[in-house]
């Protein structure tokens, strides 16, 4: 009798009913035997695959799962619980399998392809392009998802990029994930009335700068939704005074509270006429060459000068550190074009006897390999939206030295800043210096991924209900009236 049988022989007779396709008794006897070998990860698995067998999709996601937990699960117990997940309109469930599935070496196109499937009958295409993504980086045959990437592309809002003379400099990997995903145009003319013919073909249009371009879109008559991205510089200048902020469904902000107090001096009640966001720039750690150097005396400093920039500041700084060790080295990367600051700066550096030890590189094209024997990165600015410069700096390995300016603990904390030249000599002098500490800071904080989903989720908020849509839907319920 099946009562008196041995663990192992009631295990043999589960997977011989199963060959057999005796489901009920295979699901009987491997029931008995895990009374009797509860941690014993096959047979786990075979209970589910009866389970998904009868379609109780649900004791099989029970089964998987016990599977999963124990050490001598089989490697396809990844996709199975996934495929069980499916079965149940889970797809979100099926998707947290999928890097396991990849590292388990039992990843399935099929069972991505599914899931994208139910992401899409929920009327969620933002995930079901994602779940696309995914399956084209990750499938040993990306071709397979090239077909359904593009035909959802056509159907997803187009969007409109307009940078203008400011550029493109902090939108460029913003614009290669979307590239991926929508439909996307990016302004290349001149004249309002292309800007119009744009903006009338997007259902989005995105607008990078605070500047004349969004003057100039926002006054039309609003044809789509409208997004506009705050650096810095525009915020304290008269131009958000010409933008027609009621026209703009979204502001997004990228750096600290004060550039938004800069921007409300010009319209007190912003917050009142438009939505505020604030995504702050990411950082591609992973393109960025990270070295464990030890504590030198090169100290770097990455801007075109400027005054705001605050250089006149960092060379009293440099004279202060210089009467206390002469060995350490200032190099400054960027374009000087102001001839008054080039003078001065000149001046200064001779009167102040630092003529051995500041050194003016210019512009450079490769920064990782100028900052490759540098130590520090001192930042002087009066005022810095996210400062870039620095954070990429701190995921080389450098050691950030940055002037208090005004919201500079929101970005950076308090623990690398400094108030005055003899702050700045404290912080260069300490022997607190931790390479992977300020890497693992950006990661942590700035990683390149969370804007990306920041952007997604607020482009894909306009999805189910576009402008152009709901207006058409105003046009006929007033035609009904």
């Amino acid at each position: 009798m099946t009562g008196m049988a041995s663990p192992t022989q009631l295990y043999q007779q589960a997977v011989q009913s199963a060959k057999d396709g005796r489901i009920d008794s295979a699901r009987r006897q491997i029931g008995e035997f895990l009374k009797a070998r509860p941690t014993y990860g096959p047979g786990w698995h075979l209970a589910g695959r009866l389970a998904m067998q009868q379609g109780d999709f649900r004791g099989a996601v029970r089964c998987f799962q016990r599977c999963l937990s124990l050490l001598d699960g089989p490697k396809e117990a990844p996709a199975d619980l996934a495929a069980a997940w499916l079965k149940l309109n889970r797809p979100d469930e099926a998707v947290r399998l999928f890097r396991m599935m990849r590292n388990e070496g039992c990843w399935n196109d099929s069972l991505v392809l599914e899931a994208a499937g139910c992401f899409l009958r929920r009327q969620e295409p933002a995930s079901a392009m994602e779940v696309f993504q995914m399956g084209r980086a990750v499938s040993k045959t990306p071709s397979v998802f090239d077909e359904p990437i593009e035909q959802l592309k056509v159907h997803r809002p187009k969007i409109a990029f307009f940078c203008g003379a400011d550029g493109d400099t902090f939108l460029k990997p913003i614009l290669s994930y979307l590239q991926q995903r929508y439909p996307v145009r990016v302004f290349s003319g001149s004249r309002s009335d292309e800007i119009r013919s744009l903006m009338n073909w997007s259902d989005i249009s995105w607008f990078e700068w605070a500047s004349n371009l969004a003057q100039i879109g926002t006054n039309f008559p609003k044809t789509c939704r409208i997004i506009v991205r705050l650096h810095r510089y525009e915020a304290y200048l008269p131009w958000p005074k010409q933008i027609h902020w009621p026209n703009v469904d979204v502001l997004v902000t990228v750096g600290n509270s004060y550039v938004l107090r800069a921007l409300e001096h010009w319209v007190p009640d912003i917050r009142k006429q438009t939505a505020i966001v604030r995504i702050p720039n990411g950082v591609d750690v992973d393109k960025i060459p990270f070295i464990r150097r030890e504590k030198g005396k090169n100290i770097a400093f990455i801007a075109n000068l400027r005054l705001v920039k605050n250089p006149m500041f960092l060379l009293q700084c440099m004279y202060e550190l210089h009467q206390i060790d002469p060995e350490y080295h200032l190099h400054i990367a960027g374009k000087l074009d102001d001839l008054l600051l080039k003078q001065y700066l000149e001046h200064q550096v001779r009167i102040l006897g630092l003529e051995e030890v500041v050194h003016f590189h210019g512009w450079v094209e490769d920064i990782d390999s100028w900052l490759a024997d540098k130590h520090y990165l001192v930042s002087a600015s009066v005022i810095e939206s996210q400062g870039m410069g620095i954070l990429e700096a701190m995921a080389a390995g450098l050691k950030p030295v940055i002037h208090h300016f005004p919201g500079a603990e929101e970005i950076y904390g308090q623990e690398y800043l400094f108030t005055t030249p003899e702050e700045f000599c404290g912080q260069i002098l300490s022997d607190l210096y931790e390479p992977n500490a300020y890497r693992e800071f950006v990661e942590r904080r700035y990683p390149l991924s969370r804007t990306l989903r920041l952007v997604d989720e607020l482009l894909a908020s306009f999805e189910n209900q576009p402008f152009k849509a709901a207006a058409r839907q105003t046009e006929a319920s007033t035609a009904c009236v």
